[in-house]
C-alpha cells in the first residue's frame, strides 16, 4: 500500500523528495512567520496602548483598540499565510476566492443582522461611546464592560451575571462612570424642624466629609436646598463631585456623618405616624 502511494505521487524516485522537503520546509517558515508577525503586532499594540494610556479612560479606550485590532490583524496574517501555503503547493487560488466571495456575498444576504452588528461595533470604537471597563447601562441590562469586538459586547453585573450584547441591539445607552459621578444623599425632616439650623449642622458633616474623605471628594459638597415637600416633612438634597467608583463609598460615609451629627444635636429624622 505504501509502495502504491510513492508510485501515485511521483516519490518512488530519490531525486522527487527534494522539490518536497523544500516545500515543507517553505510551509514551516511560512507558519513561523505569521507566529513572529503576531507576536510583533501585539507586542506593538502593548506597547502603543502604554504610550497613549495616560488617563484611566485613555487606558480602557486603547485596552479595547487592541483587543479589536488583534483579533483582526489575526485574521489577516492567518489567511495571507494560507494562500501562501497553497501557493507552495500548485494549488489554483483563483477559483476558491471566486467561490468564497459567491459564498460570502450569499451569506452576506442571510446575515443582515451580523452585518449590522459589526458596523455598530466600528462606530462605538470610533466614536468612543463606551470601551472595556466602563459602567454602562444598556436597555435593562446594567455592569462593567469586560470584553468588546465589533459583533458583541460583554457585560458583567453585580451579582456576576454575565450579559452578551449584540452591538447592533444597543439603542438605548447610559455611561455610568465617564469622568466623574454626583454622590447624592436625600434626608426627610419633620416641618417643625428650623431649616436654618439643619443647614449649619449638615455643613458641619460637608466639611467633615471634605477632610475625611481625600481623593475620593472632587470639590466642595453641596446643601441644594429642599428638593420637595411631603406629608411627611420636607426633603433635603446634598450633593457632592466623586470619581466613578468612589460614588457608593461616599455617598454611605456622607449618611453616617449626617446620622451622627443629626443624633449629636438632637435632630429625628421624619417618620411616618400613625392617625
Amino acid at each position: 500500500m505504501l509502495q502504491s502511494l510513492l508510485e501515485r505521487f511521483g516519490l518512488t524516485n530519490p531525486a522527487n523528495f527534494i522539490p518536497l522537503v523544500l516545500g515543507l520546509l517553505h510551509v514551516l517558515v511560512i507558519l513561523v512567520a505569521g507566529l513572529v508577525a503576531l507576536r510583533l503586532v501585539d507586542s506593538a499594540l502593548k506597547r502603543w496602548a502604554i504610550s497613549h494610556a495616560r488617563s484611566s479612560r485613555g487606558e480602557s479606550r486603547t485596552e479595547t483598540l487592541r483587543h479589536i485590532v488583534g483579533s483582526f490583524g489575526k485574521i489577516v496574517i492567518w489567511g495571507i499565510a494560507v494562500l501562501m501555503i497553497m501557493g507552495e503547493f500548485d494549488l489554483k487560488t483563483g477559483p476558491i476566492l471566486t467561490t468564497a466571495g459567491i459564498l460570502g456575498l450569499a451569506v452576506g444576504f442571510g446575515a443582515q443582522s451580523l452585518v449590522k452588528d459589526v458596523i455598530s461595533g466600528f462606530f462605538i470604537l470610533l466614536e468612543d461611546q463606551y470601551a472595556v471597563g466602563d459602567s454602562v447601562r444598556i436597555g435593562d441590562m446594567e455592569g462593567v464592560v469586560e470584553h468588546m469586538t465589533l459583533r458583541v459586547t460583554i457585560l458583567r453585573n453585580f451579582e456576576g451575571h454575565v450579559h452578551l450584547i449584540p452591538n447592533g441591539s444597543v439603542s438605548s445607552l447610559t455611561v455610568t462612570n465617564r469622568d466623574w459621578a454626583r454622590a447624592i444623599v436625600d434626608i426627610t425632616i419633620p416641618h417643625d424642624v428650623e431649616i436654618g439650623n439643619l443647614f449649619r449642622v449638615l455643613e458641619t458633616t460637608g466639611t467633615r466629609l471634605l477632610d475625611e474623605q481625600k481623593g475620593s471628594v472632587l470639590d466642595k459638597p453641596q446643601i441644594l436646598g429642599i428638593e420637595r415637600l411631603s406629608e411627611l416633612g420636607a426633603i433635603v438634597r446634598l450633593v457632592v463631585r466623586t470619581p466613578p467608583s468612589q460614588k457608593a463609598v461616599v455617598s454611605r460615609e456622607w449618611r453616617r456623618f449626617i446620622l451622627e451629627a443629626l443624633d449629636r444635636e438632637g435632630i429625628e429624622l421624619a417618620t411616618k405616624r400613625e392617625i
